[in-house]
């Protein structure tokens, strides 16, 4: 059995802030250290407890921002890591075919404009009536290869979107969602231990659940946090699901994930202090 770990952080137990970029800062790498192991540990407890109920091979996709945040040395034996800035939406999914029996979506986060979620962001529109977060997207993309996602994990919103279009689908929630960087979570001990249980029981259940569908043709365009904007002018068109997302995101708009919109206003810029005059 061979199973295709997907993830991401903003869904992890304890995360509730967006992440932050400028590296040059000794506490923006601490606090960005700290995220990483809590996705790792997460990570962990869903490849553990997929090789323990029979999968063979294991593949993990470390899909955020930088695609290394995983510490790999950590996952056990029977796993590979698929991580590295790949650069386009083609590797989004690398290596993701016919051959996996299911996936697994780990420390997933909802989509824009849903309200009372952790770090909302990445919104698809698929002609104007159907909406997908990144982990439905994620779910229609195995499913036109006829993989079934089987599990998620992450808050309480991104739950119940992917329980709504995936019936039968098993879902770890590890924090209930207040505001957009405000939740109540698990301690992360306990959400790797639901994590590994859902595992499980999403494995035994997995002839029941059936590969997400997205049938063609489509028009596609993408929200960034604000869910009124729309990125690429004017949409995608396409006749199927596998072949129509990468050219959207090859479309010249606005990089993917670095917009401002938030539903809270930004914290006032630091203003350099004036130098005391020399004596």
């Amino acid at each position: 059995m061979k199973i295709y770990v997907h993830t991401d952080i903003e869904g992890c137990a304890g995360y509730v802030f967006y992440a932050q970029m400028d590296m040059s800062k000794a506490e923006v790498r601490a606090f960005n250290a700290r995220m990483n192991a809590l996705l790792t540990n997460e990570v962990v407890a869903a490849c553990e407890a997929a090789l323990e109920s029979g999968a063979s091979e294991v593949y993990v996709n470390d899909a955020h921002g930088p695609c290394y945040n995983i510490d790999f040395e950590r996952l056990p034996a029977g796993c590979r890591i698929i991580n590295g800035r790949a650069g386009h939406f083609d590797a989004w999914l690398s290596m993701l075919d016919e051959s996996f029996d299911a996936m697994i979506c780990i420390g997933q986060h909802a989509m824009a404009g849903t309200p009372h979620s952790v770090c909302p962001h990445s919104l698809w529109h698929v002609n104007d009536d159907l909406k997908l977060s990144e982990t439905t997207m994620a779910a229609a993309m195995a499913g036109c290869k006829g993989v079934p996602t089987i599990m998620v994990s992450g808050d309480d919103k991104i739950c119940a979107e992917v329980r709504e279009k995936i019936p039968g689908v098993h879902a770890a929630v590890v924090k209930r969602a207040i505001a957009a960087q405000n939740a109540c979570s698990l301690a992360p001990v306990e959400a790797c231990e639901l994590i590994r249980e859902t595992v499980r029981a999403a494995i035994a259940d997995r002839g029941n659940i059936p590969p997400y569908v997205v049938p063609g043709p489509l028009r596609l365009n993408i929200s960034n946090r604000n869910p009124a904007e729309r990125l690429i002018p004017p949409d995608v068109e396409g006749d199927e699901i596998r072949e129509t997302p990468p050219r959207a995101l090859h479309q010249p708009h606005p990089h993917f994930g670095d917009a401002p919109t938030d539903d809270r206003p930004s914290p006032r810029p630091r203003l350099p202090r004036p130098h005391p005059p020399r004596t």
